[in-house]
């Protein structure tokens, strides 16, 4: 992520509030709080104090000034909307002006106040000896149950790999499907030195701790799976906001 010139862009509340509400589908990192936009002055615009380009994400994270009271936020967006916003406009005489609403609206994608979702096209190559490296090293067993049947077991990435890309065996457990999906959808976690927690009081589970490959060159990233606790929680606040 590096510092590009944000040309001067700025968003109207409309503008603002239709990036934070495509920031919320499209899950992205940085968010703003709806309600406070409901607040802000229709007649004002807010600047862009800063732009940061993430090349690999093909989004941009702004820097956005908030009327008088120097408030400021963050929010990610895609390139395409970003490069839709507005920008102050400098005349000869050095004055400064705002672009039109006609101007804006003349480069919106889709008709006004039909919303539409920015999707990056980028295709990651996976490694496909990961899951036969990882059912090896966990001895083609089920690291919470034991379970043994080849076609029940999956590979299961600790940190997300859209996320991170990482596909060693380090980054992996063996688990049964019915395992993975649990600990897929958060209901259970994996600490740094392996206890299982449990986040669904529907669930239980006969193990505290999973079971360890028997090389330690083999087990779980440490960082990872703190990572994927992180990643867990912020997953479990999102949803309880839109709930």
């Amino acid at each position: 992520m590096h510092l590009i010139n944000n040309q001067n862009r700025y968003f109207t509340k409309k503008l603002l509030i239709e990036a934070n509400n495509a920031a919320i589908r499209e899950k992205r990192n940085y968010q703003l709080n709806e309600a406070y936009l409901e607040t802000l002055d229709e007649s004002n615009v807010y600047p862009i104090l800063l732009s940061l380009d993430e090349h690999n994400k093909g989004e941009i994270r702004v820097l956005i000034r908030f009327g008088e009271k120097k408030i400021k936020g963050l929010l990610d967006m895609s390139k395409h909307r970003y490069s839709l916003l507005p920008k102050v406009i400098q005349n000869v005489d050095g004055t400064l002006e705002l672009e039109t609403e006609e101007t804006i609206n003349a480069r919106r994608p889709y008709p006004e106040g039909r919303e539409y979702v920015e999707t990056v096209g980028r295709k990651i190559i996976r490694d496909r000896g990961f899951r036969k490296k990882v059912l090896v090293a966990y001895n083609n067993q089920c690291a919470m149950c034991g379970i043994s049947e080849s076609s029940l077991l999956v590979a299961a990435h600790i940190y997300p790999a859209h996320i991170c890309e990482d596909d060693s065996v380090n980054n992996g457990i063996c688990l049964c499907k019915i395992h993975d999906k649990l600990y897929e959808d958060g209901d259970i976690g994996i600490k740094s030195d392996g206890e299982i927690t449990i986040q669904n009081e529907k669930i239980t589970l006969k193990c505290n701790f999973i079971r360890m490959p028997i090389n330690e060159e083999d087990k779980p990233s440490t960082i990872r799976l703190t990572q994927r606790i992180k990643y867990s929680i912020k997953e479990q606040e999102v949803g309880d906001d839109h709930s």
